[in-house]
């Protein structure tokens, strides 16, 4: 079994990678310093607001999200990217869980992938091919329009089950694209599918100084567990026992409540 982090949330991951808190410290003075820098950064700009959104992928499909601000110029933000469409949408993510990022100061954009919920496009173009990756570049790109916008470099990116498709694969774009790359990546439930465009591995070197959360049920542990042997300081291995409840991506919020505050 990998060691646990329990305590280490992902709040306090993007906040530290987005501040440039040392993810090698104690966690308790890691949390404390990433909580302080996240405070202290970003000067106040227009009321938060949580508000519906559309804006189009480069493809020319129109995306639904759910849209948190707070009130922050230059902060942080976090895209959400859901289980497989079109079977589920944004709602997979509890409210608490967007709340506690929020409470952070980080900006939220709760996305329905394409063909999934209120987003046009086809679903499985989501995860297999060239296309879902434009649908984290929307997201992404539309943050930048915001009346507040969030810093480029300090957005982070969560993909659960097949979303974590294209949490990596966006992770290969922008090396490519010359564009900053993710603050942050939380794979909740990272499995084969991950890799359905890209691996890991070819890829390691601009994944490598990324601080990456790899959350999932001891269920589902081989994929995630193969990166742990050299694994670098940033990545968080976060493996738990929830049989035989249901604890695949988004469904762990469910099956262990205190992984909200991962």
């Amino acid at each position: 079994h990998p060691p646990m982090f329990s305590r280490i949330t992902f709040t306090a991951l993007i906040a530290s990678g987005c501040t440039g808190a040392g993810t090698g410290e104690g966690e308790a003075e890691a949390e404390a310093e990433a909580e302080a820098e996240a405070e202290a950064e970003g000067e106040d700009c227009v009321a938060a607001t949580t508000e519906v959104v559309e804006f189009d992928t480069d493809d020319g499909f129109a995306l639904e999200a759910d849209l948190y601000t707070t009130g922050k110029d230059a902060g942080a933000a976090v895209v959400l990217l859901h289980m497989i469409p079109p079977a589920n949408d944004r709602t997979n993510y509890p409210a608490e869980f967007i709340d506690a990022l929020v409470e952070r100061g980080i900006t939220v954009l709760n996305v329905d992938r394409r063909g999934a919920g209120g987003s046009e496009g086809d679903a499985m173009d989501a995860y297999l091919g060239p296309s879902g990756v434009l649908d984290a570049k929307a997201a992404v790109d539309h943050l930048a329009t915001l009346d507040c916008p969030p810093d480029a470099a300090r957005i982070g990116i969560v993909g659960a089950s097949n979303g974590t498709t294209t949490a990596l694969d966006y992770v290969v774009l922008a090396a490519a694209d010359v564009r900053p790359a993710p603050a942050a990546l939380a794979f909740l439930t990272g499995g084969a599918y991950t890799e359905n465009n890209n691996d890991v591995g070819s890829n390691r070197i601009a994944l490598e100084p990324i601080p990456v959360l790899f959350e999932y049920a001891s269920d589902e542990a081989v994929w995630s567990n193969q990166f742990l042997a050299g694994a670098p300081p940033a990545w968080v291995f976060d493996e738990r026992d929830v049989f035989p409840l249901d604890g695949h991506g988004t469904r762990m919020f469910d099956a262990d409540p205190g992984s909200v505050d991962f």
